[in-house]
């Protein structure tokens, strides 16, 4: 494969979009690319055992979801500690302990964004700090909430989702 000419579509704050000129085998076609600089997830967990989310509007969809908390990293950022600021921003929690768990693309046929997820223990409360654009609600469930929201369609945020997979997988966890 090989790219013949990159053409810019969109430059924005978050993420740039872009299409490149890709001839293989012998035949030209284009490909729209999202490029974004990658992200972080959160599962919060509470020495209870209950996983801290967020429950917030997401103007794309036109919905309020569930999801874990997560964040856009910014320019030379290491993820660990986006995972941090972004527990915090969201959610008002600290952490002590972080782990990392993973990661995996968001949609690779078409975003470059890879996110890094974290498990985030000994969890203290400070004060949420939350962006102007921001309007979340910190909710709590048990994992097996969770997973029965899941299998009910409640949940649909792939981020959380792979997250908790990659948690549940990690420590073996029977549900």
């Amino acid at each position: 494969m090989k790219t013949l000419r990159r053409e810019d579509i969109y430059s924005g704050k978050i993420f740039n979009v872009f299409r490149e000129l890709i001839e293989r085998e012998g035949k030209r076609y284009f490909v729209e690319i999202v490029e974004h600089p990658g992200a972080v997830v959160i599962l919060p967990l509470k020495r209870d055992g209950k996983i801290i989310m967020v429950k917030q509007y997401r103007y794309p969809i036109r919905k309020t979801i569930y999801e874990l908390p997560a964040g856009t990293l910014e320019e030379n950022e290491i993820p660990e500690k986006c995972a941090l600021r972004e527990l915090l921003e969201e959610t008002g929690y600290r952490a002590k302990k972080i782990e990392y768990l993973g990661s995996f693309y968001a949609s690779p046929g078409y975003s470059t964004e890879i996110l890094y997820a974290y498990l985030a223990k000994e969890l203290y409360f400070s004060k949420q700090k939350l962006e102007i654009d921001e309007k979340i609600t910190i909710v709590e469930f048990t994992l097996k909430e969770i997973i029965d929201m899941i299998n009910k369609g409640l949940i649909k945020d792939s981020k959380t989702i792979s997250t908790l997979f990659l948690y549940i997988e990690k420590y073996s966890l029977n549900i």
